[in-house]
Formats: structure tokens, C-alpha cells, sequence
């Protein structure tokens, strides 16, 4: 059975970028969050394509009243969209088809709007024909090198472009063939944020296998067509750093001039020996070499363009027990969720909201200088839960901030092991663990909300778990100093 309606309205005034993102479970886009849609990431080799799902009609849709919650589209005109982008781009016209599957009704919904009038669906998720799965060997990768039992979603491989537009993930263009990368230049997407770890074609094959000369070769197509691109290197010592990492560094400023380029250290976890043998971790040695490196040729892009361009995690200068450089030397924090700048900014936030807690400002300017001035907030019965990295950061925010009295409880990384020390990759077991030997005087613990997805840690567990087994409650908060310092200071900002 075949119905049909028609309905008119008025425009509707939209971002592309927002209204890419609000059509996917009405989020906007957040760079680097794989887990922003509903549904799990799927492999294209395992279901093929896939009718997305109406989850929400937004106020004022234009397929108001022919469209309902649960509704698969099947085509628009006539045509099997791939992904959001093809909705989008497909529902910009002022007359449409819409092809929809009621249970077990085929329907079809004549719309009719304004031209770009924006279709007002939201959608389970944001590809319909699978995920682009990566095809690499890389030597170091991280996913290989994870322990069984984890969410089956985390095993899946992606080397999407559509993923790296909209959240922010890094391919590595090694698996784009030539119409997708028409796809990406006639749509001109960006940013896009590409794995380089090394311009040396040979050194690059090596390190990521079949297909990384090619990736180059892409890579500078996507430049020369002006497209904003930002650049990784996962650096593995005795493979791509010293000499290796100046090379890329100058091809880089000569070729491939990016966006950003950051630098990262290799993560190594207890599998590592097995899955990723040869491999070595960073130590206080190699982490300051790639620091005077990238500092080197911060100063040669300052002079040739006029901004850094190259910039090293934070992990780099806490291996190496350096400051971290001041906010304005990230140039906007391009790679913030890829953990370069990520500390400063939660420095500068915690301190910038102490004022409003009764703390003098200009604590931040402090910090960096190791001292201290003014009256300290003390604060009970809230403390914080965080990794081994995470701690020294945090440390540095409540001092910076003038907030004593916060119990700090470290939890290691059981579930990973190796050289893995951030604490978005603490599992529910570590924090149990840790709960179980040792007894916090707080019995409410703040988290970073990054632990969990839709309420559960990596290993499945959750909130309700360690709470049961350990009598302490869990408080998420966002990876932000100043939503940290708020949720901890609550009763006083409440109260004026």
C-alpha cells in the first residue's frame, strides 16, 4: 500500500555544519566522539546497507504530519541515500519523494518546502552503507593491541572520511579509492584529520603497510584543493622519531602545509609484547627530544607562516616533567581531543572560574609560576577520581584555583596495563580495584563523564556496580576545569 501527502512551510534558518550534526539523534557535532549517535558503529562488509531510522522530528519539520518516529527512509527521489550527507544534499530541494517503510507499509510523502529548507528528520545514525573500515597494518595499532572482552564496537577499525568530518576521527586516506576521494573534493569536506607519522614513503609503508605512498598522494590533492586538513603522528621511538620526525616536519612546512600537525606518543598496552613486538614506550629522554624538536620548527613556522603549525600532547610534557606551554601557543586547540592542549585549557578553566568561588584572580598566571596568593577554599566530602597522568592536572587546577582539602584517588590501569595512563581508558574493574584497597574519606567521587557510554565503563560495568560493591557513588562531569571546580565548590556558589 502506497500513500501519499503534501505539505507546505516556512524556511528555516540552519548551519550546514549544525544541521549535519542535529541529524544524527538531534546532537550537535563533537569532534572526536565516535559514541555521538545511538546506534553501534557497523562495518560495511557485515550488513551492507541499511534503511536509516527516524528517531525525531524536529519542531517544524516540513514533513510534519507524513513523517512518524520509527519510519525507515528508503529513498529520496528515487535514490538510496549513503549517508546524512546525501540526505542533506538531497533534501534541499523545494519538491521532494520521500520513500519511506512503515512496519510493513512502503509509503511515499510528497514534501514540499522552501529550497534548503532543512528536512527537520533526525536519524539513528550517520552512515546507511556501513562504516569504512580500515585496511592498514599499522605496526603500533592501538585496537590490535586491546584485551578481549570489551564492547564489540570498540574492535571495529574505521578509516571513514565521513566519521573524520563529523567527529573529528584520523584516517589515514590510505583506503579512499577515486570516487570517494571525488566525493570529498566536489563536497570540499572540511576539516578533515588525516594519520601522517611519517612523509618518508618507505618509512610510512613500513609503519602502516599496503597503500601508505598512495595516502600521500591523496593527502596532497586535499591541500592543493584548499581544503582544511589537520595532520597526526603517532611517534614510535627508533622508528619515526629523530631524524625521521625532522623530515616529516620539514615536508610538512614545504609540501604539506596543514592545518595542525600534532604529535602523540605511542600507546603501548600489556598486550603489546605480543600484538605490537619491537615496539618501545617513551621515556623522560625521548619525550624531551620531540619536545625541542616540535619547539624547533614552531619558531621555523612562526617565521614562514605566521602561526606554529606543529604541537606535542600533553602526555610529551609530563614524561618529560615540563610545564605545559601557555593557552595562546595552541593557536585555538585544533587537536584538543586528541590530547594536545587538553591540560592547559583545564588549567585556564579552573582558574578562571575561582574568582567566582572568592578566589583573587589571576591564579593562572600563578600556577605557571609556582606560587600562590590569596585565601584558599577548602572543600569535604567530594573528592576526585582519576588516572595517573590525570592527576598531576588535576593537582595543578585545585592549586592553581586555591582549592585545598580535595581527596585525589588514583586509580592505575588494570585493564589496558602497559604504558596506557589517561584516564578515559580506566575501566569499571580499575576503579573497583582501587576502591576496594584503599579507603577514601569521600564517599562521593567525581569522574570524568568520558569513562562511560550511555552509563557503562569500557569492561560493561557500571555506575550502579561500583556503587554496590564499594559504597561509593560516581559523579560525572565534564572533562572541563571549570565544570570540575563548579561541581566541586557547588554549595558555595550556590550560596553566593
Amino acid at each position: 500500500m502506497i500513500d501519499t501527502w503534501e505539505s507546505r512551510g516556512t524556511r528555516l534558518e540552519a548551519g550546514e555544519l549544525e544541521e549535519l550534526g542535529r541529524m544524527v539523534n538531534d546532537q550537535p557535532m563533537r569532534r572526536g566522539r565516535k559514541s555521538a549517535w545511538r546506534g553501534s558503529l557497523r562495518g560495511r562488509g557485515k550488513a551492507g546497507w541499511r534503511p536509516p531510522r527516524v528517531v525525531q522530528i524536529r519542531e517544524g519539520s516540513p514533513c510534519g504530519g507524513m513523517v512518524q518516529e520509527g519510519d525507515l527512509l528508503l529513498e529520496i527521489d528515487g535514490r538510496r541515500p549513503r549517508d546524512i550527507l546525501d540526505v542533506m544534499r538531497w533534501g534541499d530541494g523545494s519538491s521532494l519523494r520521500l520513500r519511506l517503510q512503515r512496519g510493513e507499509r512502503v509509503l511515499v510523502a510528497e514534501v514540499r518546502k522552501e529550497e534548503g529548507r532543512p528536512l527537520g528528520l533526525v536519524f539513528d545514525e550517520p552512515v546507511f552503507d556501513g562504516v569504512i573500515g580500515c585496511r592498514n597494518r599499522c605496526l603500533f595499532c592501538f585496537v590490535d593491541q586491546m584485551p578481549p572482552g570489551l564492547r564489540p564496537s570498540l574492535y571495529l577499525k574505521d578509516d571513514d572520511y565521513r566519521l573524520s568530518f563529523w567527529y573529528g576521527n584520523f584516517i589515514t586516506l590510505n583506503n579512499l579509492d577515486a570516487a570517494e576521494v571525488r566525493r570529498i573534493l566536489s563536497l570540499r569536506l572540511s576539516p578533515l584529520y588525516v594519520s601522517l607519522h611519517a612523509t618518508d614513503p618507505g618509512l610510512r609503508s613500513r609503519l602502516m603497510g599496503k597503500g601508505a605512498e598512495r595516502g600521500l598522494r591523496v593527502l596532497r590533492m586535499l591541500l592543493d584543493a584548499g581544503l582544511e586538513v589537520h595532520l597526526q603522528v603517532v611517534c614510535c621511538p627508533g622508528l619515526n622519531d629523530g631524524l625521521a620526525l625532522r623530515r616529516t616536519f620539514e615536508d610538512v612546512l614545504r609540501a604539506y602545509r596543514a592545518a595542525s600537525l600534532g604529535v602523540v606518543p605511542v600507546g603501548l598496552t600489556r598486550l603489546a609484547a605480543e600484538r605490537a613486538p619491537g615496539l618501545r614506550p617513551h621515556h623522560a629522554g625521548t619525550a624531551s627530544a620531540v619536545l625541542e624538536l616540535v619547539e624547533e620548527y614552531q619558531g621555523k613556522a612562526l617565521g614562514l607562516l605566521g602561526r606554529r603549525l606543529f604541537h606535542a600532547s600533553d602526555e610529551f610534557y609530563l614524561l618529560a616533567e615540563r610545564e605545559f606551554p601557555p593557552a595562546e601557543d595552541y593557536e585555538g586547540f585544533p587537536q584538543l581531543e586528541n590530547g594536545v592542549g587538553m591540560a592547559r585549557k583545564f588549567l585556564e578553566e579552573a582558574a578562571a572560574l575561582a574568582p567566582a568561588a572568592g578566589y583573587p584572580r589571576g591564579s593562572a598566571s600563578r600556577e605557571r609560576e609556582g606560587e600562590g596568593s590569596g585565601a584558599a577554599i577548602g572543600v569535604k566530602g567530594v573528592g576526585i577520581l582519576t588516572g595517573e597522568a590525570g592527576e598531576k592536572v588535576v593537582r595543578k587546577a585545585l592549586s592553581g584555583a586555591g582549592v585545598e582539602g580535595v581527596e585525589t584517588v588514583t586509580a592505575k590501569n588494570g585493564l589496558f596495563g602497559g604504558t596506557v595512563t589517561v584516564t578515559s581508558l580506566l575501566g569499571g574493574g580499575d576503579i573497583l580495584r582501587t576502591l576496594r584497597d584503599r579507603a577514601p574519606s569521600s564517599r562521593d567521587l567525581l569522574i570524568p563523564e568520558t569513562l562511560l557510554r550511555e552509563g557503562r565503563f569500557l569492561d560493561d560495568l557500571t555506575l550502579e556496580d561500583i556503587f554496590r560493591q564499594t559504597g561509593y557513588r560516581l559523579r560525572p562531569v565534564r572533562v572541563e576545569g571549570a565544570a570540575l571546580l563548579a561541581a566541586l565548590l557547588s554549595d558555595r556558589l550556590e550560596g553566593g
